[in-house]
């Protein structure tokens, strides 16, 4: 044997992974094994000009001069072995490992901590598994044999070896690739380990996760409310990273921390950093060169933590710092995550409801208290109501779970009023996660006092706020800051996550609360004795916004006047609730819903709000003086309009006739016209035509009269409608033009849509197809955006005559059952002149297929959501032939 090579050398160790178990699988024959084996790694080793050290039983230890011949000799073994007949067809799977350094001479042999170091590497891996340092990467990354590559696998921990390595395992053809995780020790951690697994947060985690990842990012923090599970996100993420930072992933609790010196001692604690100077030096003296991933649960109640983690950063630039907090830390370089909520159900289906976040945490918790216990057809609506009712939040969920032991999830569901108090039975939590009610309550309290007035003001709202509303409502308090900006205090709020924040549909924020924390906004406006004079200003705001939006509902800005009084109708309704609610006897304060009541009955008539309308409507007229004049008037006009809407024209008619007998005893001319307008529809729709023209041309009589446009073209609407039904169709046509015309002028897009639709009904009944098929596909855009139910249920019951005008049966039967459907969800009945007009085209049709085939389609139209069958009217449909027209 020449002389042992010295300086840099590659030590390869290597043995039969279960090699006992083998032994006892082969009996005699595994002498025979054992000896193939070694002549197969002889001749490899001999090939790649290894060597051989010392061989015991199975395994080798083997150095070479350079790198690269071991990796040639560890691929050319590995390929061989696999393709060795060995005893009764048994695979011998040998697992390697590779590491150069310069370990000391000793003897005939070679020592040190090198030759430790590949020993612990080789015993990491598998059987069939080529892994080596990175030292050993390093040094034969130019020589590897054709197409062979490495893998990294990480950073990884070695028994007795302080330091960590990064190990890497050779992939290439011949080689296996899939192992499990080495059988190292891991990266250092001091994470706790979650008692159950992590559900429902996969994008979540994989968002964070590349957080990390980004290069340059070094400050992480999960912001949310409290309860919407940052510390388990934040635990899953870092155990799923340990093998990326070598120097360890570390957690610290700092729940109870109030300090920035007992924070570092914490720190100093969990990183085992201890010494006789300041806990800060130790700690920073100890970071300062790792690559370590340091875990800071619970900063929110921290007013020095943004400071002790820059002081970290600053004096350690390996490290990376993953932060919870219900707050940001303003830090530079900061990168905040905020957490929502689980996801929660959209459907009450078994399988929509198992899959959903949100309902998963349900079923995991209940199962760990109620065996067995799972999503049924029986549970699934409840256990999705209890979902959506808790905000998806996950402390929510398990307390609530947890009750599943002696309540049904119906049961449950029905005590959820007072979610506030839900506790975890028997379950060990902290004091500030004991109830939802504790939870929130840590993060009120760390408000300012005219901070924490504007949050608990501001749980008035219902469905969110605009900042104009905030500033009116909620800071109209002499404790608010003078002069405070209402997007810094939302901007205050959201650090603190209380609140949400979303855009509205013109861009600008608007600020909203979780159900759990709006109970709790609730409570401490009562308990500081300020709701009366709250829900009074609140109540306030929105009878001037809606009197502000009544006169646009006419103009070239309706519909975004109709899209912004539906986002606002959560708060309408509870200003109604509060200023009509019964028994309410303060005049001020029904003064303020008489208001409300009269400015939204065109939102209720135009948006598909029809029921709801006519219910506050009733009990608005049960609370008006009978001397109350114009205000009783608009209150009896809307609701005799309602009424007629919903078929009991009888009782719209004497609504109508005495809104008219006051506007005539007040002398109003243009609110004559407009009630002679719509007692003119009622007669229409009674039959009354006579009766219905005259009070039809007299209202147009007194709109010329006075100038009016508006009640001009709307009262030539009805009256060319009312002469195409009479037959009068050249008058209806010339008359419906007239309006049309007006309304262009005015920029009225609600009056052309009518118009226009009108004149389809003209050119149908005069049996020219193609161009009413033109007229009313004119009005799809703004029927298929505007959120108005009579326009839309009026064009599909057009396009369903055309379309069994020109034999599309089937397709007629589909959109009639749309219209159908539409008209039972509104509540609007199908008025007597338009269901005539409907069955004269739909009655020749039907009369041509099965009529179980015809019943199908219709059931099939009536299954379509709004949606569906605004799709199914604006398909593109067949051109009528040349006779039709």
């Amino acid at each position: 044997m020449g002389e042992l090579p010295t300086g840099t050398i590659t030590m390869l160790f290597s043995d039969i992974e279960g090699s006992t178990a083998l032994l006892g699988r082969l009996g005699d024959r595994y002498g025979a094994a054992l000896s193939a084996q070694r002549a197969v790694l002889r001749a490899a080793i001999a090939g790649g000009r290894g060597r051989e050290m010392g061989t015991e039983g199975d395994s080798f230890f083997v150095v070479f001069e350079s790198a690269g011949d071991a990796v040639g000799c560890c691929v050319a073994a590995q390929r061989a072995l696999a393709g060795h007949r060995w005893p009764g067809g048994v695979a011998v799977r040998v697992r390697m490992g590779l590491h150069s350094g310069e370990p000391a001479r000793h003897e005939d042999g070679y020592v040190g901590l090198d030759v430790h170091r590949a020993a612990r590497i080789a015993a990491a891996a598998h059987g069939g598994q080529v892994v080596l340092s990175d030292a050993t990467r390093l040094l034969a990354q130019s020589r590897l044999p054709a197409g062979v590559s490495v893998r990294d696998l990480g950073w990884h921990r070695l028994k007795d070896i302080e330091a960590p390595e990064r190990i890497y395992q050779l992939t290439g053809p011949g080689l296996a690739e899939r192992f499990p995780p080495l059988k190292s020790l891991g990266a250092q951690t001091s994470l706790p380990v979650p008692p159950t697994p992590l559900v429902g947060r996969d994008g979540d985690l994989a968002q964070l996760r590349a957080a990390i990842a980004r290069p340059g990012v070094r400050l992480v923090t999960l912001t949310g409310t409290g309860g919407v599970g940052k510390t388990r996100l934040v635990l899953a993420a870092a155990a799923s990273l340990c093998e990326a930072f070598e120097h360890g992933v570390f957690f610290v609790a700092l729940a109870a921390v109030r300090d920035a010196e007992v924070m570092w001692k914490a720190i100093a604690a969990d990183l085992d950093a201890g010494g006789d100077g300041p806990p800060e030096e130790a700690v920073t003296g100890y970071l300062s060169s790792r690559r370590a991933l340091l875990v800071l649960d619970n900063l929110e109640q921290l007013d020095g933590a943004a400071g002790v983690v820059a002081a970290l950063l600053g004096a350690a630039p390996r490290l990376v710092v993953l932060a919870t907090s219900r707050r940001p830390l303003h830090l530079q370089g900061e990168h905040e995550l905020p957490v929502p909520p689980l996801e929660m159900p959209r459907d009450t289906g078994v399988a929509e409801v198992a899959s959903c976040g949100a309902a998963r945490l349900f079923v995991q918790q209940a199962g760990m208290v109620r065996p067995g216990f799972a999503v049924t057809p029986d549970n699934a609506a409840d256990i999705a109501a209890i979902c959506r009712r808790l905000d998806g939040l996950p402390l929510a969920i398990e307390l609530a779970a947890s009750r599943v032991k002696l309540l049904a999830p119906r049961a449950l569901l029905a005590r959820l009023d007072h979610s506030l108090a839900l506790s975890g039975a028997g379950v060990e939590r902290p004091s500030r996660q004991q109830t939802l009610r504790n939870t929130i309550a840590w993060s009120y309290d760390l408000l300012d006092p005219d901070l924490a007035g504007v949050f608990r003001r501001a749980g008035v709202f219902a469905g969110g706020c605009d900042l104009d509303a905030l500033a009116a409502v909620a800071m109209a308090d002499g404790g608010d800051p003078a002069g405070a900006d209402p997007l810094d205090l939302v901007a205050a709020l959201l650090d603190a996550s209380l609140i949400t924040v979303t855009e509205s549909t013109d861009g600008e924020p608007r600020a909203g609360m979780l159900e759990t924390i709006h109970q709790y906004a609730l409570e401490r406006l009562a308990e500081a004795g300020e709701e009366a004079q709250t829900r009074r200003r609140h109540a306030e705001h929105y009878a001037a916004f809606a009197e502000q939006a009544t006169p646009q509902l006419n103009g070239r800005e309706h519909l975004a006047w109709l899209d912004r009084l539906e986002a606002e109708h959560d708060n309408l309704r509870a200003a109604l609730s509060w200023s009509l609610q019964t028994g309410a006897a303060e005049g001020e304060r029904v003064a303020i819903g008489l208001r409300l009541v009269q400015a939204l009955g065109q939102f209720w008539f135009r948006h598909g709000h029809v029921p709801e309308g006519r219910r506050w409507l009733e009990r608005a007229m049960d609370l008006a003086p009978d001397d109350a004049g114009a205000p009783l008037a608009r209150l009896a006009h809307w609701l005799g309009v309602l009424l007629d809407e919903q078929g009991e024209l009888e009782a719209g008619l004497r609504f109508l006739e005495r809104s008219l007998a006051i506007w005539r005893e007040l002398g109003d001319r243009d609110q004559q016209a407009r009630e002679l307008n719509s007692l003119g529809i009622t007669h229409r729709w009674l039959g009354h035509l006579d009766t219905a023209r005259s009070v039809l041309e007299e209202s147009a009589a007194i709109a010329r009269e006075i100038g009016s446009d508006v009640r001009l073209a709307a009262a030539l609407t009805n009256l060319g409608q009312l002469e195409s039904e009479a037959g009068h169709l050249d008058r209806a046509a010339q008359v419906l033009r007239e309006a049309l015309a007006l309304d262009r002028k005015q920029g009225d897009t609600w009056g052309v849509v009518l118009d226009q639709q009108s004149l389809a009904v003209v050119s149908l009944r005069a049996g020219r197809i193609s161009e009413a098929s033109e007229m009313v596909s004119a009005t799809f855009d703004y029927v298929a955006t505007s959120g108005d139910a009579a326009t839309l249920i009026s064009a599909i019951e057009q396009s369903a005559c055309i379309a069994a005008e020109l034999g599309d049966v089937m397709r007629a039967a589909r959109l009639a059952g749309a219209a159908e459907a539409i008209r039972a969800e509104a509540g609007t009945p199908i008025p007597q002149p338009d269901a005539a007009l409907l069955e004269r085209f739909l009655a020749p049709a039907r009369a041509t297929v099965d009529r179980d085939a015809w019943d199908a389609a219709l059931a099939a139209g009536r299954a379509l959501t709004q949606d569906q069958a605004i799709t199914l009217l604006t398909q593109p449909t067949p051109s009528p032939p040349p006779s039709a027209t």
